[in-house]
């Protein structure tokens, strides 16, 4: 029997993906009137960051389900949005007919379109370690990297298990429930959420991290805190160490073996490119984008996590993987179609996140980043109190700022080039957000007097932080 084959649609707007960056490009776009807009997504949207705390189900009693997001009851958009969605994958695009075809479940839909944003997000890196993948699977277009091949979800091996998407969430989930023992491999901010989640659901926790230290985002010393607290909560760390195969119940590392009842890969994404190479485009790290997220073929935009951007500091290329900054760069390519001013500025890479009470942030370049490319760096390091000295709710935080000497070309003397804090504490998330725009404006250590501090003694200590940078700055810098 053949497949049941539809009828060509017409849209104004084609998106293809249905993740941060392809949710907001659908949202915008009927509110500015670029109709009919079609949005193509394999899987049920998430609110992916959430997902770990479904798991957990100590932020979020109700599981998983409650981070699947209901287009239908979407607020920002009308009622009967819902029905130009389309669930299936883009398997292929004619960018010189204007063409896609979508494989679903009722066969292959075929869609015109006048303009095209492309949004097909990240999967999950695996390593390409013996028995992670299985003979036989399925074919659903959920898709993880397994070294430097793209395969089938449903190819995981028994045991094998990785957080991107509802069904991954829900998965972990049934997991946490009748399991001892789990080996998480990856100790950046998404690894060190599921090793909370599960141990907050009672689960014994091995944690796997391919580099020296836990937190790539952070430099050693600072890291050190984090890895203090992993060990206090019980979590038995191996740094340094690589997964070498995987039998059910067995995880062979290059330091020996590890008794586990299934391993979860937390150890990083790669872009979605398949389609962008298909089609031409033009690629590097990412696809390459104008600040309108122009690609280099007419009528075709490219958002979230498979755009490159130029990172401000540097000016060098980056892929920020990062969901609030795809939503940005969504907004702005509809604009553009819609015929309205937009451009997105060069931008940095950030994140924040919190284990076990602990919370830690990471704004641009790090000392060790920055060392490897080359540059010339002068790190601070300052100790920072929440509540002044005689107040015993006070906690204590360190912070790091990664500055220019200005040696490099295209670099000012004292340009922070990078943030880093780690609090016991209050969330750190307002004060990344404040050096987000510090390292994206190219702002020197100097330009911190025009951020004002306000104290108030239930929130903060009177000394104010950017000042004693300023003075340990000038210490540090050597006088021209």
């Amino acid at each position: 029997m053949s497949e049941k084959k539809e009828a060509v649609r017409a849209a104004k707007l084609l998106i293809v993906g249905g993740g941060p960056g392809g949710r907001v490009s659908y949202i915008t776009a009927r509110r500015f009137g670029v109709e009919p807009a079609v949005m193509v997504m394999n899987e049920e949207p998430t609110v992916i960051c959430s997902l770990p705390y479904g798991v957990g189900r100590r932020l979020i009693p109700d599981g998983p389900e409650a981070t699947v997001v209901d287009l239908s009851r979407e607020k920002r958009l009308p009622p009967n949005a819902a029905k130009d969605v389309v669930f299936g994958s883009v398997t292929t695009i004619d960018a010189a007919a204007k063409t896609a075809t979508v494989a679903g479940p009722a066969g292959e839909t075929q869609i015109a379109y006048e303009n095209l944003i492309l949004a097909p997000g990240a999967v999950p890196w695996l390593p390409p370690a013996e028995g992670i993948l299985k003979e036989k699977g399925g074919a659903s277009g959920l898709m993880v990297a397994v070294g430097d091949r793209l395969v089938e979800r449903s190819f995981l091996a028994d045991g094998v298990y990785v957080l991107r998407g509802a069904q991954d969430a829900r998965a972990l989930d049934e997991l946490a429930a009748r399991v001892q023992k789990v080996a998480v491999v990856g100790t950046g901010a998404v690894g060190l959420e599921i090793i909370e989640a599960l141990s907050d659901r009672g689960v014994g926790v091995v944690a796997v991290e391919a580099l020296p230290h836990a937190v790539s985002a952070l430099d050693a010393d600072m890291a050190a805190a984090v890895e203090r607290r992993l060990r206090e909560r019980g979590v038995e760390l191996h740094l340094n160490d690589a997964v070498l195969s995987w039998t059910p119940g067995t995880l062979t590392l290059r330091s020996g073996e590890l008794a586990a009842d299934a391993v979860v890969f937390a150890s990083g994404v790669r872009p979605r490119l398949d389609l962008a190479r298909a089609m031409g485009l033009k690629i590097e790290r990412g696809i390459v984008v104008d600040a309108a997220q122009r690609t280099s073929l007419p009528s075709v935009w490219a958002v979230g996590d498979a755009a490159q951007v130029a990172d401000a500091a540097s000016g060098r290329s980056v892929l920020p993987l990062i969901g609030t900054l795809a939503m940005r760069q969504a907004m702005t390519a509809v604009m553009d179609i819609a015929g309205l001013p937009a451009q997105l500025p060069p931008a940095t890479l950030w994140g924040v996140s919190e284990i076990f009470g602990l919370h830690w942030g990471a704004v641009g370049w790090s000392e060790e980043a920055a060392r490897r490319a080359g540059f010339n760096v002068i790190p601070l390091s300052l100790p920072v109190r929440s509540r002044d000295p005689f107040m015993p709710s006070g906690k204590d935080a360190v912070w790091k700022v990664v500055l220019s000497t200005g040696e490099d070309e295209g670099f000012k003397p004292g340009q922070i080039l990078g943030f880093q804090i780690v609090s016991a504490g209050d969330s750190p998330v307002h004060l990344a957000e404040r050096f987000v725009d510090i390292v994206a404006r190219r702002e020197t250590v100097q330009d911190l007097f025009g951020h004002y501090f306000i104290h108030s003694p239930a929130h903060n200590s009177v000394d104010d932080p950017f000042l004693a940078l300023i003075a340990l700055a000038m210490e540090k810098m050597p006088r021209r």
